[in-house]
């Protein structure tokens, strides 16, 4: 599998990581929707948030949510999961989008 967040998990991009924990990491999205767009990626991969059923990786992915809105935004942000391709999921590992200010 040649999964991109995978990869970056792994280190194999020079990604800057923004925050993490044993379950999950969090960087910058490439194509920001908003003055803040962050990723919040689990290390193991699973296709949608629907696939993630573990307890321990749901808590870890979502202390990594709250750290990452605490740290980067004013307390007001949206989040974002997006399951499947007809609902604009373009990569196929689950990941959380944390936005604030609507303007790029």
């Amino acid at each position: 599998m040649d999964c991109i967040f995978c990869n970056i998990v792994a280190g194999k991009f020079g990604t800057e990581i923004l925050a993490q924990n044993e379950q999950a990491i969090a960087f910058r999205d490439i194509n920001p929707l908003a003055k803040v767009h962050i990723l919040v990626v689990p290390r193991k991969h699973s296709s949608t948030i629907a696939a993630l059923t573990e307890e321990k990786e749901l808590v870890g992915l979502f202390a990594l949510v709250r750290e990452v809105a605490s740290k980067f935004t004013d307390g007001q942000f949206r989040l974002q999961f997006n399951s499947g391709e007809k609902e604009g999921q373009t990569v196929f590992h689950t990941h959380a989008h944390v936005l604030s200010g609507r303007a790029v």
